[in-house]
């Protein structure tokens, strides 16, 4: 996958980065929670940023005065060390030049925290650097420049670009006339996330894919789950399943299409399925599937599921399911289960 090498991409049983901070006032950590928060964890993806007061954690943040950060999993080498440096406070002449400028910086290391490398070391950018206007310009010895300008470093060449240059990017530094030989080049600063980014976010973490690929449940007990089903009468079955898994009362339904499968989406609301169905929810909701369904909650959500079931649920939520269902949990929550049933905790 482009923007970043393979080996830096968190785990497909990863649904949560927790985020700590080391240092730092009211100011500078809510700045950054809103911006993450708007412009990462409101991608359709499986990975969530979220932010403790203490570890464990995946990223500890550290305010200082310059802005870098490790690709991805190369955090996981330096635990209980700060693994994202944020300069919150650069010296630029006006107050606009320097939000633009953190909000910028803030946004490009986290995408280095998800794995993305540098854009402007994308094969199709043709640049020619300029070393000594760039050291200069950044304050940076020789090596340093080469470093986060070059297209030949270990990560540049592990990654395989199958995505277009994107002049866009979140990852691609500003790039001002003179800091190339040719004297021609001129890139914006960028301060929010491209298309492209968020494209090539939600195709390395996939929100849906994942649940498939972690079912625990063994295929014997479904196929004797099947043969019972058939021995049923269908309006046993139909009574049984809504006395088990419909409420009493449904509130007016919200959906959209969030992902490239075409599966709604809830946010904050009830979400009824049948059949063969993938729903994923965002925040406070409640959702009830029967059939062989998918579900990915994200928030304090409830969920209810029968039949042949795989469910996520994100932070603090329930499930209860019934049939040859696979529930899987990151952080605390409640499962009930009933019959050919495997459900998992991830801390």
């Amino acid at each position: 996958m482009g923007a970043g090498p393979a080996a830096g991409f968190w785990p497909p049983n990863k649904l949560i980065l927790n985020v700590c901070f080391l240092n730092g006032g009211e100011y500078e950590q809510n700045t950054v929670k809103s911006l993450v928060r708007t412009h990462y964890n409101s991608i359709p993806m499986r990975l969530r940023f979220k932010f403790r007061d203490t570890s464990p954690s995946d990223i500890r943040i550290q305010f200082t005065d310059q802005s870098k950060a490790y690709i991805g999993r190369q955090a996981e080498a330096y635990p209980d060390q700060p693994t994202m440096w944020l300069n919150m406070h650069p010296r630029l002449h006006t107050q606009d030049a320097a939000q633009h400028k953190v909000q910028s910086d803030v946004l490009h290391e986290f995408g280095h925290a998800l794995g993305l490398i540098h854009e402007h070391k994308h094969p199709h950018c043709k640049a020619k650097w300029n070393y000594s206007q760039l050291m200069d310009k950044n304050r940076w010895e020789l090596d340093t420049v080469r470093y986060n300008y070059n297209d030949d470093t270990q990560s540049a060449i592990n990654t395989r670009w199958d995505r277009a240059y994107d002049r866009k990017s979140i990852m691609h530094y500003a790039i001002m006339r003179g800091d190339t030989q040719s004297g021609l080049m001129d890139v914006p600063q960028n301060i929010v996330l491209s298309e492209s980014d968020k494209e090539t976010l939600a195709l390395i973490y996939p929100s849906v894919a994942v649940v498939k690929q972690h079912s625990t449940v063994s295929q014997e007990p479904a196929k004797n789950y099947k043969k019972e089903k058939r021995e049923r009468k269908p309006k046993e079955k139909k009574v049984k399943k809504e006395k088990e898994i419909r409420p009493t009362t449904l509130e007016p339904r919200q959906k959209w299409d969030v992902s490239v499968i075409n599966s709604p989406g809830v946010y904050g609301a009830y979400q009824g399925s049948n059949g063969a169905s993938s729903v994923m929810i965002y925040g406070p909701g409640h959702v009830f599937v029967s059939g062989n369904g998918t579900t990915v909650a994200y928030g304090d959500c409830t969920v209810w599921a029968s039949g042949n079931t795989h469910v996520y649920v994100n932070g603090s939520g329930s499930a209860s399911v019934s049939g040859n269902a696979t529930v899987q949990f990151t952080g605390t929550g409640r499962g009930d289960a009933t019959e050919n049933v495997s459900i998992r905790w991830y801390s």
